[in-house]
């Protein structure tokens, strides 16, 4: 099955498929990513190292930290694969997109909700809700209903692709796709709107780490997938490993995934029987994980060689060993033992960094290096430049993702000694030895060395970006080759 639909006939080769939605989406995104990735390096110094070397009501940590966040997620990463989407579904369908049209007028809402909501951060219009800070308006716009009715737009005309598709198995990308389109529409409903009826206290708190955690495992995680499940054969010419364990990972996605939120308040005053049943369910998210970690590293058994030559499905690759990395690291700090350590520290931020990152951003990296040159008949402009972008993401990586993991650590394990002692005067002595204070001050090396690893991940998507600009723009020469 996996390679009947990997190759299509010369008859489907013939279909002229509308690729100006995939623009419209992937063009700014490309843009975002620049901006969103230098508020964060920017923060990263000006927080965290120098702390408030540049000051002002609209440069503090609370203004720009969710400018960072919400650019690189949603203006970035999550629109870039909403391109990404509207590129591969026609094609695993066999059929052109239902309504372009409507999919141009869903980008129009997309980007005027997002850009205003997100560019209003400075001013105070966030509402605090992690990963749902959009303002339900900016002046008379309405930001968040906007944002909705743009994905229920792009929800109707990718199912009603998929129904007047001419194949009738559907590739497992399609069920990652179509269980991602299903599954945001819930999320975001819930985390944008119905979040504001749920009453205060820990209902409301609970419902918000349901939204928090399901942005990553129900709209994120299925979205990467697909895009990593359906670029790896293309950019490798080779078939999936097994389209029957893709499916064991996509059914046990949707049943596992949607009740591990609750891991975030563990020690908190949340029932009991919600926290370990969040335990319980995030220990099962070894299923699905190694699933995709293993299929996709079976495909490309025997053929190592391909990853030395395209940095695109090394992108790929090391995204499935970072997925690996996170998916383990998830699990363990729901244990409530370990929990007692990281909850809190870096070590959580160093996690969301790596599954949004170093996992999901390089699937998107590699689907864009793909799609790009389909899309303007142009091979991509310098090969050299996409080398250079995938050694810099890496040795950016590592120094920025170990200072947030045994940075985050190291912090744990000092709070950890403030609750040594069998007395009430032993406790204190100990907080009187170790003020909270000088915890923060050991942990200035371990930003530093943060800083330096976002500042060289940041120079190298500026190059990524600058190489797929120039592919669209600039005319290709005959020395040039297709990555």
């Amino acid at each position: 099955m996996e390679k009947e639909m990997m190759t299509p006939t010369s008859r489907d080769r013939q279909l002229v498929y509308d690729d100006g939605p995939v623009k419209v989406m992937i063009y700014p995104a490309l843009f975002f990513m620049m901006i969103g990735m230098a508020i964060g390096v920017f923060m990263a110094f000006n927080t965290f190292v120098i702390p408030n070397y540049f000051s002002g009501e609209h440069i503090n940590f609370g203004r720009i930290r969710p400018m960072h966040v919400s650019h690189v997620l949603l203006l970035w990463l999550l629109s870039a694969n909403v391109g990404l989407f509207y590129f591969m579904i026609p094609r695993l369908c066999g059929v052109s997109l239902w309504s372009p049209p409507l999919a141009y007028l869903s980008a129009s809402l997309w980007w005027v909700a997002l850009i205003l909501g997100i560019y209003s951060f400075p001013w105070g219009t966030n509402v605090g809700w992690e990963y749902a800070e959009l303002p339900m308006w900016v002046g008379f716009v309405p930001i968040k209903y906007l944002l909705i009715l743009s994905w229920v737009m792009l929800a109707v005309n990718l199912f009603m692709t998929v129904a007047k598709r001419r194949y009738e198995k559907m590739y497992v990308s399609l069920w990652y796709a179509m269980g991602t389109l299903l599954w945001a529409s819930f999320t975001f409903n819930l985390g944008f709107h119905a979040i504001n009826y749920i009453p205060e206290g820990m209902t409301r708190m609970n419902a918000n780490f349901f939204y928090v955690h399901n942005l990553v495992g129900m709209i994120f995680t299925p979205m990467g997938v697909a895009i990593a499940y359906y670029f790896l054969p293309k950019l490798s010419g080779l078939p999936i490993y097994s389209h029957r364990l893709s499916m064991v990972g996509f059914w046990s996605v949707a049943f596992v995934y949607a009740w591990v939120g609750a891991h975030h308040m563990i020690h908190g005053p949340a029932s009991q029987w919600l926290q370990t049943t969040a335990i319980i369910f995030s220990i099962w998210l070894f299923i699905p994980v190694w699933t995709v970690v293993a299929n996709l590293f079976y495909t490309m058994k025997g053929h190592w060689d391909l990853y030395v030559k395209n940095p695109a499905i090394r992108f790929l690759i090391m995204g499935n060993l970072f997925y690996l990395m996170t998916c383990i690291q998830g699990p363990l700090m729901a244990l409530r033992n370990v929990n007692e350590i990281t909850s809190k520290t870096d070590w959580v931020i160093g996690h969301s960094h790596i599954s949004l990152y170093a996992t999901f951003s390089f699937f998107a990296f590699a689907g864009v290096y793909y799609v790009i040159p389909v899309i303007t008949r142009r091979p991509i402009w310098s090969n050299a430049l996409s080398e250079w972008h995938f050694q810099m993401n890496i040795w950016g990586s590592i120094p920025f993702l170990a200072a947030l993991w045994i940075g985050g650590f190291l912090q744990g394990m000092q709070w950890a000694t403030w609750a040594e002692g069998s007395t009430y005067a032993q406790f204190h002595l100990k907080l009187a030895q170790l003020p909270f204070l000088q915890t923060v001050v050991d942990m200035r090396p371990w930003w530093l060395l943060r800083g330096l690893g976002g500042l060289v991940i940041l120079f190298g998507n500026i190059l990524f970006a600058v190489n797929m600009f120039n592919t669209i723009i600039l005319q290709p020469t005959p020395a040039r080759e297709v990555a």
